[in-house]
C-alpha cells in the first residue's frame, strides 16, 4: 500500500507544475534590461517642469520617464514589472526584444523592426502629472532652423513676385547720398539695422496677407489667364476673317499687356493707338466694279451688306507674301504701325521671364523639399521629422501662387506702361495743362456712345491718376502702407481682383468699339459662367492638394486620426473654400445685373445692403480663420505649441476626455506603427506633393509661353489680312490708297 506522504507529493507536483510553467513563460524580472534602464530611472526628478508650463516649461521627454518609472521599477539589480500598474501594456520579453530605452528613442534602420506603443497614460493622469508644452529651445536648431530654412523662408521669396497695390512705406532718409565718412558711421549703422526691419516686416506681412487669402488670389489669378486666352483666340480668329482693324487688333493686345492697371490707364490707351488706320469697311463692289473705303462720315450709317461667304485658311507668317498682303498707308502711318508693333512686343519681352521669376527658385525649393523627404526615409518614425515634413507640404500653397501670378502676360511694374506713353501723356498735358484749375473728377467707365472708327480725343482729367485730384491728406493707412509705384502714374489692382480688373477692359473694348461687342459677348457674356467656376475649381486644387498631403502625414501621425496639426489644415482648407465661395458668388451675382463700378476694390453695389454687410463679415470671418491657421498655426508649429496632452489625443476623445476609459495617450518613440505609417504614408505623400509641384510649374511655363508665342505672332499680323479670304472679291484703288479689307456689318 502507498504510503500517504507519497500520495501527497505526487499531487503537489501535479498542482505545482502548470503554475511553474506559467510563471516561466511569462517572466516579471530581467537582468539584461538594467544597463539601459538605471541611468534613466535612477534619481529620476519627480517634477517634469521647468518653469511655468503655460509659458512652454514643460519637459516631455521627463514626463515620458515618468511614465516608464510608474511601470517598471529596478531592484537588486533586476529590472521589475511594477504590480497593478496600468501604464505598461507589454511584456519583459518585448522589452527585451527592443533593449533601448523607450523615451527619445529612434529607428534603429532595420525594416519594420521596432516595438509596438506599449506605454501609455490616460488624459487625467497627463494633465495632472504633465501640463502645459515645451518651448522650442534657441539652441535646437533641427527644430525650428532646419523648417524655416526649407520651406518658410523660401516662399517669403516667392511672396516677391505676387502682385500687391500697396507695402510698407521705407522712409527716403535712409538712404540718403551723403558720402560716408567718420562721423557718419555711427548714424549708417543705425540705419542699417532699421532698414532691413522695415523691409522684413513688409515681407513678412505680405506673406502673411497671401497665405491667408490665397484661395481667392489664385482664383482671379487663373481667371485672368483664361481671359488671356480667350482673347487671343478671338483676335486670331478674327485676323483670319478679315474682320479687326489695325488699331481695334493694336487696341486689344495693349489692353491684354495692361488690363492689370487701374480704369485711369483706359484713356491713356486710347492715345497709344489713336493714330492707328480706322478704315475697316467697304460697300459691295457694283457690277462695274468700283468700290470704296467709307469716310468716317458714312460709317455711322449702318450698310445692309449680304453675308459673303468666308473662306478658311490658315494664318500665314508676314514674310509669306503669297497669302497675306500689307496695308499700303502712307509712310507716316506705315512708321506708326511700326512703332506700335516694336512697343507692344518690347512690352512683353521687358517683363522677367517665367524661368527667372519663378522657375529657378521653384526648382531650388524643390531641391530642398527633396531632401526633406530623404530625411524620412533616413529616420523613419520619427515624431518631429513626420511634423516638419506636414508643414513643408502646408507651405507649398505659396509656390503655387506664385507660379499662377507670373504666368500672366500683364507685367506687375507699370513703370513698363509709362515708358511706353509718356510722349504722348506729356503732349496732351501741355497742350490742355489750362484746363486743370476747372476739371472734377468724372466717371472713367463711361464709354457709351462710341462709333466705330471714330475715337474722341481724351480729355486731360482721364489721363491723371485719381491722387492728383484728390486735394484731401492721406490717412494714417496711407502713410504707413504707401503705394507699391508711388512714382508711376499708374496703379496695378490687388492681386485678388486683376481677374475682374482684366474683364472690365474688355467690357470696355466693347464699349468702345461697337464691333468688339462680339468679343465682350463670347469672352464674357457665353463663357462667364464656365470660366470663373473652371477658375475656383483650379484654384481649389492648386491649395487643397498641397494641403491635402499634409493633412495625411499628420493624421497618419499615431495615434492615427485627425489631431490638432490635422484640424488645424483642414480648417485652413475649409476657410480658403469660403472665401473661394464668397469671391465666386459675389462676382456672379454682380455679373448677373449689378453694379460694376470698383475696379481695386472690388465691385460693389451703389447703396451698401445688409447682403453687403453679410458678405463682408463673412468674408473678414474666413481670412481671419484662414490668418490664424496658416501663420498661427506655422508658429505653434515651431514653437512646439501642439505638443501637449490635448493635442496627443485623437480629435473624436476631446468631449470625453476627462471621463472616456479610451482616451489614452502613448509616450514612447520610434515604434513600430510610427515606423509602419511613414513608409506607407510620409515618404509617398512627400514624393507625389514633389511631383505635383513640377507638374504645375512646367503646365505654368508652357501655358506663359504658348500665350506669348500667340502674342508675339498677332503682333506682326496687326497690318496682314488674309488674301486667301478675299479670292473672290474685287480690289479696288481710292485714290493712292490700296485697300484689300472687307467686312460685313451687323445690323
Amino acid at each position: 500500500m502507498i504510503p500517504s506522504t507519497v500520495v501527497r507529493l505526487v499531487w503537489l507536483v501535479i498542482l505545482w507544475f502548470p503554475t511553474a510553467m506559467s510563471q516561466t513563460s511569462s517572466r516579471n524580472s530581467s537582468t539584461d534590461l538594467v544597463p539601459i534602464y538605471e541611468p534613466q530611472l535612477t534619481s529620476l526628478d519627480q517634477d517634469p517642469v521647468n518653469f511655468n508650463p503655460n509659458l512652454g516649461g514643460l519637459n516631455w521627454t521627463m514626463c515620458c520617464a515618468l511614465v516608464v518609472n510608474e511601470s517598471l521599477f529596478i531592484e537588486n539589480q533586476t529590472l521589475y514589472i511594477r504590480p497593478g500598474q496600468t501604464s505598461f501594456t507589454g511584456t519583459i520579453e518585448s522589452l527585451e526584444a527592443h533593449p533601448r530605452f523607450p523615451c527619445g528613442a529612434t529607428y534603429n534602420g532595420a525594416s519594420l523592426n521596432a516595438p509596438h506603443q506599449q506605454f501609455w497614460i490616460n488624459y487625467p493622469w497627463c494633465e495632472s502629472h504633465c501640463p502645459g508644452w515645451p518651448v522650442t529651445k534657441a539652441s535646437n536648431f533641427e527644430k525650428w532652423l532646419k523648417p524655416m530654412i526649407s520651406f518658410i523662408l523660401p516662399s517669403l521669396i516667392f511672396c516677391l513676385n505676387i502682385p500687391r497695390r500697396r507695402r510698407l512705406e521705407l522712409p527716403a532718409g535712409l538712404f540718403s547720398n551723403n558720402s560716408l565718412d567718420v562721423s557718419t558711421l555711427l548714424i549708417f549703422a543705425l540705419k542699417m539695422p532699421f532698414a532691413s526691419l522695415v523691409v522684413t516686416l513688409d515681407i513678412i506681412i505680405w506673406t502673411c496677407v497671401s497665405f491667408s487669402i490665397a484661395g481667392p488670389m489664385l482664383t482671379s489669378g487663373i481667371y485672368e489667364a483664361l481671359l488671356d486666352a480667350r482673347v487671343l483666340a478671338f483676335l486670331d480668329s478674327r485676323v483670319k476673317e478679315n474682320t479687326l482693324t489695325v488699331k481695334e487688333k493694336a487696341h486689344i493686345l495693349l489692353s491684354i499687356l495692361i488690363g492689370n492697371l487701374d480704369v485711369d490707364a483706359w484713356r491713356s490707351s486710347q492715345l497709344f493707338v489713336q493714330d492707328l488706320p480706322t478704315h475697316y469697311v467697304r460697300k459691295r463692289p457694283s457690277r462695274s466694279g468700283s468700290a470704296r473705303i467709307l469716310s468716317p462720315a458714312e460709317a455711322q450709317t449702318p450698310i445692309a451688306v449680304p453675308d459673303w461667304p468666308l473662306k478658311a485658311s490658315l494664318p500665314a507668317t508676314p514674310s509669306d507674301s503669297s497669302s497675306t498682303t500689307q496695308y499700303e498707308q502712307n509712310p507716316r502711318s506705315h512708321r506708326k504701325i511700326l512703332a506700335v508693333k516694336s512697343r507692344l512686343s518690347s512690352m512683353l519681352d521687358s517683363q522677367v521671364s517665367f524661368g527667372s521669376s519663378v522657375g529657378a527658385p521653384v526648382l531650388f525649393y524643390i531641391a530642398s523639399f527633396i531632401w526633406s523627404v530623404y530625411e524620412v526615409e533616413e529616420d523613419l518614425g520619427s515624431y518631429l521629422t513626420a511634423h516638419q515634413l506636414a508643414c513643408g507640404m502646408f507651405w507649398m500653397t505659396i509656390p503655387h501662387l506664385a507660379l499662377v501670378s507670373c504666368l500672366l502676360l500683364a507685367g506687375n511694374n507699370p513703370n513698363i506702361w509709362q515708358g511706353a506713353i509718356s510722349e504722348s501723356l506729356h503732349n496732351y498735358d501741355n497742350h490742355l495743362s489750362i484746363q486743370l484749375q476747372t476739371l472734377v473728377h468724372t466717371d472713367r467707365d463711361s464709354q457709351s456712345g462710341r462709333i466705330r472708327g471714330i475715337t474722341r480725343k481724351p480729355t486731360f482729367h482721364s489721363l491723371q491718376p485719381t491722387k492728383n485730384l484728390n486735394s484731401s491728406s492721406p490717412g494714417i493707412f496711407d502713410r504707413i502702407f504707401t503705394l507699391a509705384f508711388k512714382d508711376s502714374e499708374f496703379q496695378p489692382a490687388w492681386m485678388w481682383n486683376r481677374g475682374f480688373n482684366k474683364a472690365m477692359w474688355i467690357h470696355n473694348l466693347g464699349e468702345e468699339y461697337p464691333y468688339l461687342q462680339h468679343m465682350r459677348e463670347e469672352v464674357l457674356e457665353k463663357k462667364f459662367n464656365r470660366d470663373l467656376w473652371a477658375s475656383g475649381l483650379y484654384g481649389f486644387i492648386l491649395y487643397f492638394v498641397p494641403t491635402a498631403f499634409g493633412i495625411i502625414v499628420s493624421y497618419t501621425t499615431p495615434q492615427t486620426g485627425f489631431g490638432c496639426r490635422s484640424v488645424i489644415m483642414l480648417t485652413y482648407a475649409v476657410s480658403q473654400l469660403c472665401l473661394q465661395i464668397l469671391w465666386l458668388l459675389r462676382y456672379y451675382f454682380l455679373h448677373n445685373g449689378k453694379s460694376r463700378t470698383s475696379n481695386n476694390s472690388g465691385p460693389s453695389t451703389e447703396k451698401p445692403t445688409w447682403i453687403n454687410y453679410l458678405w463682408y463679415l463673412l468674408f473678414l470671418f474666413s481670412a481671419l480663420l484662414g490668418a490664424l491657421t496658416s501663420i498661427g498655426g506655422t508658429i505653434f508649429v515651431l514653437a512646439n505649441v501642439l505638443t501637449n496632452c490635448f493635442c496627443a489625443l485623437p480629435a473624436k476623445y476631446w468631449w470625453d476626455r476627462w471621463t472616456n476609459p479610451n482616451a489614452l495617450i502613448f509616450v514612447d518613440d520610434a515604434t513600430y506603427e510610427q515606423v509602419y505609417y511613414a513608409q506607407k504614408w510620409w515618404f509617398p505623400a512627400g514624393i507625389v506633393s514633389v511631383v505635383f509641384l513640377i507638374i504645375v510649374a512646367y503646365i505654368g511655363w508652357w501655358y506663359q509661353r504658348s500665350l506669348r508665342q500667340r502674342f508675339h505672332d498677332l503682333v506682326e499680323r496687326i497690318d496682314y489680312i488674309d488674301e486667301l479670304d478675299l479670292s473672290d472679291r474685287e480690289r479696288h484703288t481710292d485714290g493712292n490708297n490700296s485697300f484689300v479689307s472687307a467686312r460685313s456689318l451687323d445690323v
